[in-house]
């Protein structure tokens, strides 16, 4: 895994695959043509988020389970491919690591990210969750953060006209 501070080069192209990907899968498993879908941006309720903002209580060290089994809707197709480190200094997490149906599917070491002038990344290596499949997301904290805040960069395919949550 690598991951940019700009969207383009591997990132950009892995972001346009994924996105393709997504579409081919909902216009295939949805029956739909490209017409009946739309593509959006990822938002904290798409991971079972109750808040309008990607914030997470890290309350101990190690392991904590940030985004907890959450089951992606019906008709949507789901896909992280970069995040935003919210805070100033530095973040008290070092890793992310991502289960998608019980499979672990991505370790993201992020910690030089604390080291880069942009507190944005892109990965080379994004991952997609199709409908109603479970998603868990933990992180590797060396501290505690009630308010550590990370924004996932994705994308969400969904059927025209649902509504969001």
């Amino acid at each position: 895994m690598a991951f940019y501070t700009k969207l383009e080069g591997p990132a950009l192209d892995a972001w346009r695959a994924t996105q393709r990907i997504l579409v081919a899968r909902a216009m295939k498993e949805l029956k739909l043509g490209r017409d009946e879908i739309v593509v959006r941006d990822l938002i904290p309720q798409d991971l079972g988020l109750s808040t309008p903002v990607f914030t997470f209580n890290i309350s101990s060290t190690g392991w904590n389970t940030i985004i907890n089994e959450k089951t992606v809707a019906d008709n949507r197709f789901i896909s992280i491919n970069g995040i935003l480190l919210g805070e100033s200094g530095t973040s008290v997490v070092t890793q992310l690591k991502v289960t998608r149906a019980g499979q672990d599917v991505r370790y993201w070491h992020i910690q030089d990210i604390n080291y880069m002038e942009s507190p944005i990344v892109y990965f080379d290596d994004p991952v997609t969750v199709d409908q109603n499949t479970t998603i868990t997301i933990k992180a590797y904290a060396t501290a505690t953060d009630s308010e550590w805040r990370c924004t996932f960069l994705g994308k969400v395919v969904e059927r025209k006209g649902l509504l969001v949550v």
